[in-house]
C-alpha cells in the first residue's frame, strides 16, 4: 500500500510538474496575439467558416453542371436459374440459358448545352452567396477583436488601479506615521490618528477590491478569447497614444463603403435577388442535352449458336460469345410551352421582386448607417482624446497638491481632512487619466472597425499609422 501511494506521489507531481512547465513555456498572449488565438477558438466565427466552406461546396457543385460529365463505368450482370420451365422462348424450341453472364465497360459523357440559363444562374447565385458568407466571416473577425481590445484594455485599467491603490495606501500609511508624530509633540488629538488608521485600512480594503477585479478581468478575457482561466498575459507598463487620425470625414465614409464587409454582403444578396428573378424563366426556354459513350460488351456465357427459322417466326438469329466495342451520340432538345400555370409564374416573379426590392432597402440602410458609425467613431475619437489631455493636466496638478498637503500636514499647517482630501482629489484624477486612456484605445479600434480595416490583427495594432 505505502509503494502505491508513493508511486500516486510521483505520478501526481511528475503530472502537475509537467502542467507546471508546459504553462511556464507558454509565451504570455499580448494583445494581438490574444486576438490570433480568439479567431481560432471564437464559436461564432468557427460557425461563420463553416458557412462559407458549405457555400463553397454548393458553389463547386453548381460550377461543375456548367460543364461536360465524363464518367467510366465498369457492369457485371449475373443471372442463374433452375428447374423444368423451359421459359418463355419454350414453344418456339428455343432453350433460355440456366447461367447468364455479361460484362460491359464504357466511357460516357453527357453536357447540358443549354438550358434556359438555369444552370448559369445557379452557378452565379451559389458565387454571390459564398461572397456574403466571406463578408460575413470578416465581419464577424472584426468584431471579435474590437472585443477583444476592449477587454483587454479593461484589464490592464485593472491592473493599473491596483497600482493607484497600492499608492494610496502607502500615502494613507505616510498620514497615518505622521499623525502619530503630531501626537507626540502635542501638535494634534488622539481622534486624527483614530481618522488615519480608518483611512489606511479603508485604503487596504480597496486595495483588496481592486487585486480582485484585477482577477477577474483578466478571466474575463481568457474567456472571451476562449483560453484557460490561468493564461498569462503580456500588459503594456504604460498604455500608448496614438497620434489622432488626420484622414477627412468623407474620406473615411468612402473607404467604408468601399471596405466594409456588410456593405459588400448586402450588395451580393442583391445580386442573388435578381438572378432569383431571372431563373423563373429560365423553363421557357429550349433544353438542349448532348449524351455520349463507347465502350466493349462480353458474354462469356452465351455459346454460339445458328441462326434458326421458325414457322410464323422468320429467322431467330443466334448469339455470339463476344461482339465489337460499341460507341453512341445522342442529342435531346427540348421546348415546352405551358399554356396555363394558374397565376404560380407572376407570384413567383412578384415574391422574387419583393425580395429584390428588400435586398435594395437592406442595401441603402447598411451604407446609412455605416455612415452613421463612421462618423460617430471619429466623433469618439476626438472627444476621448480631448478627454486624454485634460485628465492629464488634472492628473498632474492632483498629484502635487496631494504632495504638498502631505508636506502641510507634517508642519502642522493644515488638518488631517485636508490632507485626506487632497489625495483622494489626487486618486480620482490619476483614475480618471487611466480611463481616460483607455476609452481614447478603445474608440481608435472602433474607428478602425467601422472603416473595415481587412487584417482583424491590424485593426488592434495600434502602433500603425
Amino acid at each position: 500500500m505505502r509503494h502505491l501511494i508513493a508511486g500516486a506521489a510521483l505520478a501526481a507531481a511528475a503530472l502537475f510538474g509537467a502542467s507546471a512547465h508546459a504553462q511556464a513555456a507558454q509565451a504570455p498572449l499580448d494583445l494581438r496575439a490574444a486576438v490570433r488565438y480568439a479567431l481560432d477558438h471564437d464559436p461564432v466565427v468557427l460557425n461563420r467558416r463553416a458557412t462559407l466552406a458549405q457555400n463553397e461546396a454548393t458553389f463547386a457543385r453548381d460550377h461543375a453542371a456548367e460543364f461536360p460529365t465524363l464518367a467510366g463505368t465498369l457492369q457485371n450482370q449475373v443471372f442463374k436459374s433452375n428447374g423444368n420451365n423451359g421459359g418463355s422462348f419454350s414453344q418456339f424450341g428455343l432453350s433460355q440459358s440456366r447461367v447468364f453472364s455479361q460484362n460491359t465497360a464504357q466511357i460516357a459523357s453527357t453536357f447540358n448545352l443549354y438550358n434556359g440559363s438555369l444552370a448559369q444562374i445557379q452557378s452565379q447565385q451559389a458565387k454571390r452567396q459564398v461572397q456574403s458568407s466571406l463578408d460575413d466571416l470578416r465581419r464577424a473577425e472584426q468584431l471579435l477583436a474590437n472585443d477583444v481590445a476592449f477587454d483587454y484594455f479593461s484589464a490592464v485599467q485593472a491592473r493599473d488601479a491596483v497600482r493607484l491603490s497600492e499608492g494610496d495606501r502607502a500615502y494613507q500609511q505616510q498620514l497615518l506615521d505622521a499623525a502619530r508624530a503630531q501626537e507626540r509633540v502635542g501638535r494634534a488629538a488622539g481622534v486624527d490618528v483614530l481618522r488615519a488608521q480608518v483611512n489606511a485600512l479603508r485604503s487596504e480594503t480597496n486595495l483588496t477590491t481592486a487585486r480582485a477585479n484585477e482577477a477577474n478581468a483578466r478571466d474575463t478575457l481568457a474567456q472571451r478569447i476562449g483560453a484557460p482561466p490561468d493564461t498569462s498575459f503580456a500588459f503594456p507598463a504604460a498604455l500608448p497614444e496614438p497620434p489622432l487620425p488626420q484622414t477627412p470625414l468623407n474620406a473615411l465614409i468612402a473607404a467604408a463603403l468601399g471596405a466594409r464587409p456588410d456593405v459588400a454582403s448586402a450588395r451580393a444578396q442583391i445580386a442573388v435577388a435578381q438572378l432569383t428573378d431571372a431563373a423563373i424563366e429560365s423553363d421557357r426556354r429550349p433544353q438542349i442535352q448532348l449524351n455520349a459513350a463507347f465502350g466493349h460488351t462480353e458474354v462469356p456465357t452465351t455459346v454460339s449458336t445458328q441462326s434458326q427459322v421458325i414457322p410464323g417466326f422468320g429467322i431467330i438469329p443466334g448469339n455470339s460469345v463476344t461482339g465489337p466495342g460499341f460507341w453512341q451520340v445522342g442529342a435531346t432538345s427540348t421546348f415546352t410551352v405551358p399554356f396555363a400555370e394558374y397565376g404560380s409564374r407572376r407570384a413567383a416573379h412578384r415574391s422574387a421582386r419583393a425580395l429584390l426590392e428588400a435586398a435594395e432597402v437592406t442595401l441603402a440602410s447598411t451604407e446609412s448607417g455605416v455612415a452613421n458609425d463612421v462618423r460617430q467613431a471619429l466623433r469618439a475619437v476626438q472627444t476621448t482624446n480631448a478627454n486624454v489631455a485634460t485628465s492629464r493636466e488634472a492628473q498632474r496638478l492632483g498629484a502635487e497638491s496631494a504632495r504638498i498637503a502631505q508636506l502641510q500636514y507634517r508642519n502642522g499647517l493644515i488638518s488631517l481632512t485636508d490632507a485626506t482630501a487632497a489625495e483622494q482629489s489626487a486618486l480620482s484624477a490619476a483614475n480618471d487619466l487611466v480611463v481616460a486612456r483607455v476609452n481614447y484605445l478603445n474608440a481608435l479600434v472602433r474607428l478602425r472597425t467601422s472603416v473595415g480595416i481587412f487584417d482583424p490583427v491590424a485593426v488592434v495594432d495600434l502602433g500603425a499609422p
